[in-house]
């Protein structure tokens, strides 16, 4: 498939494997192998919505062999950036039901013309689709000036941005240009220091919110664990909430909302019903083992059940 035909590219620095034993009913361990990574996560939610992603981001040694092959297993697109360092691994006991750190490779250090392919490779897919969706990094993998620079070369080809990030690669990103729609945890406010607690009244994070609208991010959506999201529009907060569904695991809904902004934002919803969908995809994600995936049709069924209801400040946020 050519890389015009996509809808929505990802910006995925931070690729790797996992490995995961698991315990069957009969009591012998099982083995599981899978992609990983907030963009990998991102895409693959954005696939379940009918979207059509492609995923940018370094790939290198055995390691990045095997991502690749089982990419194509899960229907997924890739244009690889190949680099000499292998894709990190990591490896993991869930047979206590809890997911347990075994082992994990470090992620390689980009040499300089590896980091310039990963940039020029996104920026030719992300001004192809029109509409992408801009992620960090746990670790440095890419310099924040790549950030920067990103940020501003989107800007003026007029690419729409959708970012997942928070600290210095967000503020970079917003020194250099702007971002249609931003996804943060409360606990990543609370790291950058923009927010107190994760259980901030709605002053602060009015507060917390000017400062990002301030400086480019035109609609902000704060995602609160088992709480429901907040999102700031126009300097209108709104309170977004959806069934509370009994998790298998919760890991991975944050980016499952993400990719439900990134659809919403291509297929130029109105901000309820992107709101809406995102709130859905997260609550679907949380239903299943597998990160950034969800039951065929439960989106849409699940979409009915989401209220986006205007705060004002006698709410509880």
């Amino acid at each position: 498939m050519g890389h015009e035909q996509h809808t929505i590219a990802v910006l995925a620095p931070a690729l790797y494997l996992t490995v995961t034993v698991e315990s069957t009913s009969s009591g012998t361990d099982e083995i599981h192998v899978h992609p990983g990574g907030q963009g990998f996560w991102i895409a693959r939610m954005l696939k379940h919505l009918d979207e059509r992603p492609l995923i940018c981001g370094p790939v290198g040694g055995e390691t990045g062999k095997v991502f690749l092959g089982l990419l194509s297993q899960f229907g997924m697109d890739v244009s690889p950036v190949e680099v000499a360092g292998a894709t990190s691994t990591i490896i993991q006991d869930r047979r206590t039901g809890e997911r347990v750190p075994i082992a994990e490779s470090p992620t390689a250090d980009l040499a300089r013309h590896e980091i310039d392919d990963v940039y020029g490779r996104f920026l030719d897919r992300a001004l192809a689709a029109s509409v992408c969706v801009v992620t960090g990094q746990p670790s440095p993998i890419l310099p924040v000036d790549f950030y920067k620079r990103l940020g501003n070369d989107l800007a003026s080809a007029q690419v729409e941005v959708v970012a997942d990030m928070h600290g210095p690669e967000l503020d970079a990103f917003l020194e250099g240009g702007s971002i249609r729609l931003l996804k943060v945890s409360d606990e990543d406010l609370q790291k950058d220091g923009l927010l107190p607690t994760t259980d901030a009244g709605l002053g602060e994070v009015m507060e917390a919110f000017s400062s990002l609208t301030q400086r480019g991010a035109e609609t902000i959506v704060l995602s609160r664990q088992d709480r429901p999201a907040l999102a700031v529009h126009e300097g209108r907060l709104l309170k977004v909430e959806g069934p509370a569904l009994d998790p298998a695991d919760h890991r991975g809904a944050g980016d499952s909302m993400t990719a439900g902004l990134a659809a919403g934002v291509r297929r130029e919803a109105e901000l309820t019903e992107t709101l809406r969908l995102a709130a859905a995809a997260g609550a679907a994600n949380v239903t299943r083992h597998g990160l950034g995936s969800a039951e065929e049709g439960l989106v849409p069924g699940l979409m009915k059940r989401v209220t986006v209801r205007a705060l004002d400040g006698d709410d509880s946020p």
